[in-house]
């Protein structure tokens, strides 16, 4: 029961980090050799320095952005985050006038080893966000279930 409080401890810490936009705290948060990937990625970030790149660049794009929990499931060496984020592009195209809002649901799975994040995974509808940003996209791309 210890490892299941600590894993949520670890868990709200790095929520609290997030919105707080703390990168260096998000990362003391990742074992050195941890893997971070969410559906908005073309690849996985690998290592502390890939990941605090990563940080650095979504804040910097969307400095509003934040993190609500909703619900938490726990299972061995794993937790799994429902959630809903929103945000706004600081700029699109390098024009801040073509900047808009977005909120998304989802759910991101963090598995931990010895207090920190091994690997943490986060899916959501990336196309919905897009969609979101960039509105005329909804009349060009092909139609949507």
């Amino acid at each position: 029961m210890l490892e299941i409080t600590e894993s949520l401890s670890v868990v709200n810490r790095w929520v609290d980090a997030f919105n707080q936009h703390q990168v260096s705290d998000l990362v003391a948060l990742y074992t050195q050799n941890a893997e971070l990937f969410d559906a908005g990625m073309k690849r996985k970030r690998r290592g502390s320095r890939e990941i605090e790149a990563w940080f650095t660049r979504r804040f910097r794009m969307t400095p509003t952005i934040t993190y609500t929990p909703h619900a938490q499931f726990v299972s061995e060496g794993q937790i799994a985050v429902q959630w809903t984020t929103r945000g706004r592009l600081e700029r699109l195209l390098g024009q801040k006038w073509l900047a808009r809002p977005f909120t998304v649901d989802g759910i991101s799975v963090f598995c931990i080893e010895n207090g920190l994040i091994q690997k943490q995974h986060g899916y959501y509808d990336h196309l919905s966000v897009v969609e979101q940003i960039l509105p005329p996209l909804k009349w060009l791309l092909p139609f949507r279930l």
